[in-house]
């Protein structure tokens, strides 16, 4: 038989606090939460997105066919279809979200200011009809040469440590790009170009 004593241990016990208990778990709670408040933000602002269009898009094509035109018409249902698409990036620019078609119109659309007649500024957008020109021909090239384009999406990380990234994309992508838009790169060089024109008459 061994002695008992050879299986206790023996010290004095201090009385250790323990530091922090419980706040890692209110912590990792208050973390989850807020990330899933954050997803029901922006799936509810992408519903209210789809919601819009819709009711702008069938009020549309009610109102055209009214008027006569071919609703049934497969160039016609193709357009609408980019109309829609259109009218969900501006929406959801307005609502700090990203979307594909964002990027098209950054740089075929440009910011101009007039004066009217009553010397007041004016404000509109310009249309780049010679990019987008080119933009057509390069597309029609890739079709014809039936170069297959993979698109390859990955999951972005730093959403799920962070998911104000997704509310704030575009204030992010601002403070990185400080060169401007394809549309505004060719507007400077363009109108570079004409002073120097200017300049040698």
């Amino acid at each position: 038989m061994t002695d008992e004593k050879d299986n206790v241990i023996l010290g004095p016990w201090g009385n250790k606090k323990i530091e922090n208990n419980g706040e890692w778990i209110k912590k990792k709670y208050d973390k989850a939460l807020d990330k899933n408040n954050s997803q029901l933000e922006v799936q509810s602002k992408l519903l209210k997105i789809d919601s819009i269009t819709e009711n702008l898009l069938v009020q549309l094509i009610h109102t055209l066919s009214e008027n006569g035109y071919d609703i049934s018409d497969e160039n016609f249902i193709l357009d609408i279809g980019f109309i829609s698409e259109a009218v969900k990036g501006a929406i959801s620019r307005q609502e700090k979200l990203p979307h594909i078609i964002q990027g098209l119109i950054d740089n075929i659309m440009a910011p101009d200011k007039t004066k009217s007649e009553d010397g007041i500024e004016l404000h509109y957008s310009r249309f780049d009809a010679p990019l987008l020109a080119e933009l057509v021909d390069m597309a029609e090239e890739i079709k014809e040469d039936g170069v297959e384009i993979s698109v390859e999406f990955e999951a972005d990380t730093d959403l799920e440590s962070d998911p104000e990234k997704i509310i704030n994309w575009n204030d992010e992508k601002k403070d990185k790009e400080n060169k401007g838009s394809l549309h505004e790169m060719r507007s400077k060089k363009i109108n570079k170009d004409t002073d120097d024109e200017e300049d040698k008459d």
